[in-house]
């Protein structure tokens, strides 16, 4: 844990607000909360973790600016600090880190700019009821929770499915038309961040939305890592598997091969 969580987390206890008050009030899942205490911010959709942070210092009655400074200050000390080793990389997985981070930010853009036109449309119009008379009954102009900004959101990134088919029917085909040996299907039931590992290949990680499905190949095996082990259902060459660990389970380079169907 890194001092800047620590102050956070010191500063909550300080208060006697649990992490239960603040996931009520902002609708976070408490396994965020939690990683933004223990400084885990790799666990966090990197598309919103500005966003949690300053929702959870609201909460906490911090300053919401200064904890996003700290923010930035923590996480470019952690990166000039980190191992040698952690930075080699090939220049071809390099560009694939550097595409993915641009995308990532050319989509958050997109989907801050429509939200703040879509605010912008609703005040004006709200603005040109109230002062020509449009609308003549009183209409009282809440704000929009950020619980409720946060789930739209997600529900329009959810949108962007690899595909919806039943994993259970597809995989027997894929088998068969695979040159390759193994086949697994991820299929996530809630958030959650993966890394995979096919053979001696590069390793993947990404973070998968509720009702998303992937699928890989290999020829000896898998490895896999979850932020939540209960968060997705296995299918190896069409056959479920069990879950890798119990619900909120932190699953770490997990082994998956044709002998995890002989355990099963």
């Amino acid at each position: 844990m890194n001092t800047y969580s620590q102050d956070l987390k010191k500063e909550r206890e300080a208060k006697n607000i649990t992490l239960a008050d603040i996931a009520k009030k902002t609708r976070i899942n408490i396994k965020y909360l939690e990683a933004i205490e223990q400084g885990a911010f790799d666990i966090l959709p990197q598309t919103y973790i500005r966003a949690f942070i300053k929702a959870y210092a609201d909460a906490i009655g911090v300053n919401a600016q200064e904890a996003l400074k700290n923010y930035r200050i923590q996480v470019s000390h952690s990166v000039e600090v980190s191992s040698p080793a952690s930075a080699i990389v090939t220049p071809i997985m390099q560009t694939e880190v550097v595409d993915e981070m641009r995308l990532k930010h050319k989509k958050a853009r997109r989907l801050l700019y429509g939200g703040l036109a879509l605010a912008g449309l609703v005040f004006v119009s709200a603005y040109l009821m109230e002062h020509t008379g449009a609308n003549k009954t009183q209409q009282t102009v809440k704000e929009i929770p950020f619980q409720n900004i946060v789930k739209e959101q997600e529900q329009l990134k959810s949108t962007a499915v690899i595909d919806t088919v039943d994993p259970a029917k597809i995989l027997p085909a894929a088998v068969k038309n695979s040159p390759d040996s193994m086949v697994l299907r991820i299929a996530a039931s809630d958030s959650v961040w993966f890394k995979i590992t096919r053979d001696s290949l590069p390793s993947r990680s990404g973070y998968m939305m509720g009702g998303r499905h992937r699928t890989y190949f290999a020829k000896n095996e898998f490895k896999l890592s979850l932020s939540d082990a209960h968060a997705v259902k296995l299918y190896l060459n069409g056959i479920e598997l069990q879950p890798l660990g119990k619900k909120g389970d932190r699953v770490r380079s997990a082994t998956i091969n044709t002998s995890t169907l002989k355990r099963k």
